[in-house]
């Protein structure tokens, strides 16, 4: 933050474990941010999150929180299926807003939120958190500049934490590993390798067409150059290597796991030998947010904005399709 900027003054809309142990918490580190209004669920949960973070205002509804003109920004961690109508009540109220992924769980409206935040002149953008870690923006970096040459075969995996699901995670039309930790694969893959999902093909344990929230999520599709890419999230393997591999004509680079140590390595296996890069583990949630202070300060960052999370929910509902229908489907995206 520059010697002259002022804090960025969040309200947060959602205050569950995301907000409550990851995002807040970065909030309140940062010197360019302030939280300074909240709404949870219920009047003892707002006051029991205002009470923990010294918020000075516990809205009672979505309207006094995004009518409070000392709100600059809002910070959205609703269950998956609300962040539509808070994106574009948020845009009427032309506040900037920081939404939890998905996006959206429909590709019509995903596309009307990002048009209506055009339309409001406010910044969007979308929590892939993912995108902040040091490794990973090195490994775009890499198969950016052509090191790898054509990509021919990309893979991602992320094992979850297992808490007993309860409440709307129970919910499979808006819940499940697959929204919990897939759809960040689906955003990184397109991200690092800068190609999109053009056609895929999925399916998940326990299946998703029998009405339960998924724990194992795998995808197989094709991107734009030609090259294939697998990307797998699960609650299952509490042991998993969250891993990517990325093989190139010229060159393959893989990654030590990227989650649950304290050091993340990449390696770069080509003609000439092997090279190797060590990162020590980001604090992606901290990263996340000052990413966004920089956004209103017009430094562009890696979040992805409204156009780019649009396209992903369009992958992500060619997803389900593939599961439902047990065929190959293209990416609709309008």
């Amino acid at each position: 933050m520059s010697a002259t900027a002022k804090p960025v003054r969040w309200g947060i809309v959602g205050l569950g474990w995301a907000a409550a142990d990851f995002v807040a918490p970065a909030m309140v580190k940062s010197p360019g941010s302030e939280i300074v209004a909240c709404l949870g669920s219920s009047p003892e949960k707002t006051k029991a999150f205002a009470d923990r973070f010294n918020v000075a205002r516990a809205h009672p509804d979505l309207n006094a929180l995004m009518n409070d003109a000392n709100v600059d920004a809002v910070y959205i961690a609703l269950p998956n299926a609300l962040h539509y109508e808070v994106v574009l009540a948020g845009a009427h109220a032309k506040k900037h807003m920081l939404c939890e992924k998905p996006f959206a769980m429909r590709a019509d409206h995903a596309r009307e939120m990002a048009d209506a935040c055009k339309k409001a002149g406010v910044t969007l953008r979308v929590a892939h958190q993912i995108r902040m870690d040091a490794a990973v923006t090195r490994a775009r970096e890499i198969v950016q500049s052509g090191r790898l040459g054509k990509l021919i075969e990309m893979s991602l995996e992320r094992t979850s934490a297992m808490p007993p699901r309860k409440t709307w995670r129970l919910d499979n039309s808006q819940s499940g590993v697959m929204y919990d930790v897939g759809v960040h694969l689906l955003d990184l893959v397109q991200w690092v390798s800068g190609q999109k999902f053009i056609e895929v093909s999925a399916f998940t344990n326990p299946d998703r067409r029998d009405g339960y929230a998924d724990d194992t999520f795998t995808v197989l599709g094709r991107l734009q150059g030609g090259g294939h890419a697998q990307v797998r999230a699960t609650r299952e393997v509490p042991q998993g290597e969250n891993n990517l591999l990325i093989e190139g004509s010229e060159a393959t680079l893989a990654t030590s796991p990227l989650r649950w140590v304290n050091e993340h390595v990449i390696t770069v296996r080509d003609k000439r030998g092997i090279t190797e890069e060590r990162f020590p583990a980001s604090p992606a949630y901290e990263w996340q947010v000052q990413a966004f202070e920089g956004e209103l300060q017009g430094r562009r960052s890696n979040l992805p904005d409204g156009d780019d999370s649009a396209y992903t929910v369009a992958v992500t509902n060619a997803v389900l399709k593939s599961i439902n229908e047990r065929r190959i489907v293209a990416v609709a995206a309008g």
